[in-house]
């Protein structure tokens, strides 16, 4: 997709399952939601459900954002990061613009950045409260470090990741740690953080 990690002179990261890990019970979120919508079926996933509550009841979305808050913040303990994501992190703020989104809340992301010491190379973030489009969010980041997309790239974990990418038009690398790889095989693939980096220091 264009512009190869190594020469981005911006990069836009996904957190969780990309740079680190938050265990959050998503279950009992899910059941929690459940009570909230008043739904009697099995949630597909989190955060449609939210989008959903926006669009039809948006009075609801804070106690949503309020639950999860909940499982978040009860979960950060036990929050950890990848190997080498600091030393990557590190490495790139010295020679390019970083930023960061997530899909976790304001609350859980900054106790998370000060915990593992990740705010100093990091220019802007994005949270949930910003957007719950992940697309959105990468604009956002772009337009915080004030990087054009063509030489930037976003580095990701899921395949809802390389769809906002190619919404954006940025370039994609995906760091995948868990489940199957993309059957695109255009997309930039690496298997841990380590990789990744050693490429970025290949150039």
């Amino acid at each position: 997709m264009g512009v190869l990690p190594a020469a981005a002179s911006a990069y836009v990261f996904d957190f969780d399952g990309t740079l680190g890990s938050i265990p959050v019970d998503w279950a009992a979120v899910k059941e929690g939601l459940r009570e909230i919508t008043g739904s009697e079926d099995e949630l597909p996933s989190v955060f449609p459900t939210i989008i959903q509550l926006l669009k039809d009841r948006p009075k609801e979305t804070k106690k949503a954002f309020d639950l999860i808050d909940k499982y978040e913040l009860a979960a950060l303990p036990s929050a950890s990061l990848y190997p080498k994501s600091v030393e990557l992190l590190a490495s790139l703020a010295e020679v390019a613009k970083v930023s960061l989104v997530t899909m976790q809340g304001a609350k859980a992301t900054e106790l998370v950045l000060e915990r593992f010491g990740l705010k100093q190379y990091l220019l802007c973030y994005f949270t949930r409260e910003d957007s719950l489009d992940r697309a959105e969010q990468v604009r956002f980041a772009l337009n915080g470090m004030r990087a054009k997309k063509e030489s930037s790239v976003f580095v990701g974990d899921r395949l809802n990741d390389l769809n906002a990418a190619k919404l954006v038009g940025i370039p994609f690398t995906m760091i995948r740690t868990h489940g199957d790889d993309p059957e695109d095989a255009g997309v930039t693939l690496y298997h841990s953080i380590g990789e990744f980096l050693d490429a970025i220091r290949a150039g």
